[in-house]
This record gives C-alpha cells, structure tokens and sequence, in this order.
C-alpha cells in the first residue's frame, strides 16, 4: 500500500488524491466518484463552508442521514481545521443541540426556535464545484489537529462526546488495513452509521488504500447493497449478519469476501460457528470509541478456538489487563480528549485508558472479554454479573442479544431481568427452563423480554439506562420485581 502521502506526522492530502486519481473512490447509487472527482466535490465544499463563515476551531454538527456531505464534511475538518459533529439522525434534534457546544449546524430538518446558531442547508453546500474559479492548494495537515467529535453509544448511560485527531484516524485505519491486507481492488461496504466512529473509519481506511467504498441508498438497503456490488469487505453488528445468513445469495457473496468484520456487541458463539462452518471470512472484533473503533481481530489463519476471542491487538495499538482486571487501552489511535472537559484527563499516568470492560490474555496472546466491571449489583447478599447471565443467553442457538439489567424487588433488593433479540420466534419459558439448567437459581432472571431492534433507534446498540426503566416500570406494576 502506498502511503507516500503521509510524512513527519502529517498527511499531504492533495497528495493522497493525486496518487490515486483514476481508482474508484466511492460508488453511490447514482455511479461511481473517482478519486479525481472526490478531490473536486471536496474542494466545492470547503469553498461553500468558507463562503458560510465557518473559520478554524468552530465545531459543525451535521444531522442527516448516511450520505456523501458526511464524508465530505468530515475531510473538510481536516483541511480547515473546524471540529466536525455528526450527530444521531434519529434523535430529536433540539436535545442534541442542547447537548453539543456547536457554532454552526447543517441540517435539512425543522429547526426548533430555540436553536440559536447558524444553520445551513446540505443543498447550498452540494452546489456544483464549477463555482470553485481558482482551488487554492491544501498543507499538509499534521497529526495532532482535533478534528471529530463522536458520540458514545450511550449504553450506559448518558452519551459522552470523544474527541479524536487526524492522527487517531490515520493510525487506526493503516492498523487495520495492513492486518486485511486491504489492496485499491477492494470495495468496503457502508453498513453502519456515520455517526459512529465505526462507520467513518471505513471510509478512512478506503481512502489511505485506494480502494473505495460502497454508499448505499438508505442502511434499511445494505442487502440491496450487497447483491448489486458484491463488496470484498464488510463491517456488520451480530444482528446484520444473522439477518445476511438467511439468504443464500447473499452468503454466497460473504463465502467470497476477504473480510466480514464483526462488533459492536459480543458476539454469540454460535454465530460464529454457523459462519466458520458455511466457509464465511468472520473476523471478531474488540474495539471502542474511545480507542478509534477496532483494537483487535482475529486473523484470518488462526486456529478455530482463537474466533471464540477477540483476538490480538492490531498495530499502533496496545492492550494491557490492570490488577483488578480490567481492560486498558493504549497507542497512537486514543482518543484525544472528551467534548465537554477539555482539561481533563482520560489517562492513567503511563497512557492508558481504563475502559468499563473486564478481560484477560490467553496463552495465545488473544484478548478475551469477559464483561463489564460496572454492572455487577448485590441480589440477596450474592453478586450478580450480568454479563454471566448475558453469556448463558448468547450460548444458545438463535440468541443474537442479550441484556441483562437490575430491577427493584421488596425482598431481594435487586434482581435481574433480562432483554434477548432472537433470531428464532421467542419463547420466554423456554429460555427461561433452558438457563435454569446452566445457573444457579439466584441468577435465573425473573422475567426475559423480547427486544426489538427499533429500540436502538439508530443506534448500534441498545440503551441500558432504557431498558432498565422499562423493566423497573413494568415490575412495579407486576408488584415486587417479577414472579
């Protein structure tokens, strides 16, 4: 792969376009973007925000949907050094204003009343590059420029901005690439959300190696998506994947690609298994937003019992286990600081970041994770793991998630309810006989509910803090936390 375009902490962006000029940089449903005609669409829009007022250090939210202004606005940070937001489509959007420091918002929607800051329309910034009379060259652009602001999916509890440099993204996506093996031939499908930081480092890493991605009309699409333009590489959540498998059309696709990346929740063994057994490339994944998405994967030549882990840290990245267990993350793709504590610090003294993620090193030098270290909450004087209680689920054929919260009840203090999409037609009293034969009785939740993948909205994962008001909602009026 040819990175002659990066040098001394700096990428020389001109040069990165210049080098790749005539290979395919983006197909959309309306054909295919050079990179020639990225450089020019780019430069288009850096010339409407200029001419919109947008001057370095400004933070610019975009609310839309997955698009091409999303990946342009989010090059156009680096070039101009403002601060780019993408923020959750679905989410009412006077919220998430009233939770972002933002001087400027791009949206196509209804602005509240109460918004008072500059909005503009993505139909003034797509406006033909033709207006552009004399592109000016860009600088290199160094390393170390803040450059995005990505939100935590908000699990839980309140969502969190992560601020990341151009360097983050640099480094996080040539780790991944050189562990793929990624090559210009390759096309990398857009399956996820851009305003996840999972999302936009596929458009990073098709950018650094020449080889394009694919931008579907709508994500409600991606199996469209798939069947047309057949991608080499695919970044999916569990669910994506179980959905994928029940078409045989597009398994034949996924038996031909160099990658199918899994993350974004744990995945079930069995899931792995059926995609192992039908010749599927499945890497499992362990990542983060704080870390700049993926920071391992399991290679593609390991042994059957390392895709039961999240596999090895990929390069410029590093892993270690603290005393009490829990999982610390380092290299040059953490974050830089978070949105609303610039002063703060997220670091341990050495570098490192401690996640919520309990783990261990196997023998192979594979992370394993093992839960979250913060949920864990007392049920009748016994500590209560969600995360066991999660595996036992996930252990079970057609269980693609599991989630497990606390809930008020009078005698016990707290017990556990638990949240599972099925792949399968749900069946409380089924799974509920099934754990009864895999944990002790203190850890069977009292009631399993059936979730549905709406409730995300938008997001790639579910919310916690949610679910455990509903559980807690519904307890109250079943009286004492379930039967």
């Amino acid at each position: 792969m040819k990175t002659s375009f990066l040098a001394n902490e700096t990428i020389y962006l001109e040069g990165l376009f210049e080098e790749y000029r005539n290979n395919p940089a983006l197909v959309t449903p309306s054909g295919i973007r050079t990179f020639g005609e990225i450089r020019e669409r780019l430069r288009a829009v850096i010339f409407h925000l200029k001419e919109a007022g947008v001057r370095q250090n400004d933070s610019v939210a975009l609310h839309a949907e997955n698009g091409e202004l999303h990946l342009y606005l989010f090059l156009a940070a680096w070039v101009m050094g403002f601060l780019y937001l993408p923020l959750d489509f679905k989410a009412p959007l006077g919220s998430l204003v009233e939770a972002a420091p933002l001087d400027v918002l791009i949206t196509s929607g209804d602005v509240p009343p109460s918004v008072k800051i500059a909005v503009l329309r993505p139909a003034r910034l797509l406006q033909s590059s033709s207006v552009v009379a004399q592109p000016e060259s860009w600088p290199p652009i160094p390393f170390g420029r803040e450059a995005g602001a990505v939100f935590t999916s908000g699990s839980t509890g309140k969502p969190r901005g992560i601020v990341h440099t151009v360097g983050n993204y640099i480094y996080s996506a040539l780790g991944t690439n050189a562990f793929i093996g990624m090559e210009p031939t390759d096309r990398w499908l857009l399956s996820l959300p851009l305003f996840h930081v999972g999302g936009i480092l596929i458009w990073v890493r098709t950018l650094l190696s020449g080889s394009a991605s694919i931008l579907p009309e709508s994500l409600k699409r991606i199996e469209a998506a798939v069947l047309i333009h057949r991608p080499s590489v695919l970044s999916l959540v569990p669910t994506q994947l179980i959905r994928f498998l029940a078409s045989d059309a597009i398994v034949r696709i996924l038996q031909k690609a160099k990658t199918v990346m899994l993350g974004g929740a744990p995945s079930p063994a069995w899931l792995i298994e059926k995609a192992l057994d039908l010749g599927i490339p499945v890497m499992p994944t362990y990542g983060s937003t704080e870390a700049c998405a993926q920071v391992t994967g399991v290679a593609r030549d390991a042994d059957r019992k390392s895709y039961l882990t999240a596999g090895r840290p990929l390069a410029y990245r590093d892993v270690r286990i603290g005393e009490d267990g829990t999982i610390l993350l380092g290299g040059k793709t953490l974050f830089s600081r978070y949105l609303h504590d610039p002063s703060g610090s997220h670091a341990t003294a050495d570098g490192f970041f401690r996640t919520a993620d309990a783990g261990r090193i196997d023998p192979e030098g594979n992370l394993v994770v093992l839960g979250r270290k913060d949920g864990i909450f007392i049920s009748g004087g016994e500590n209560i793991s969600p995360f066991e209680i999660e595996n036992a689920l996930l252990a079970m054929d057609s269980v693609a998630t599991a989630i497990v919260v606390p809930v008020p009840h009078g005698e016990f203090g707290r017990v556990p309810w638990a949240f599972v999409e099925m792949s399968d037609p749900f069946d409380e009293a089924v799974l509920l006989a099934a754990l009864k034969t895999r944990l002790p009785g203190y850890k069977v939740p009292k009631r399993i509910l059936r979730l549905d993948p709406q409730d995300r909205r938008g997001k790639m994962k579910y919310s916690r803090a949610t679910l455990t008001k509903r559980a807690g909602e519904m307890a109250g009026q079943e009286g004492g936390g379930g039967r």
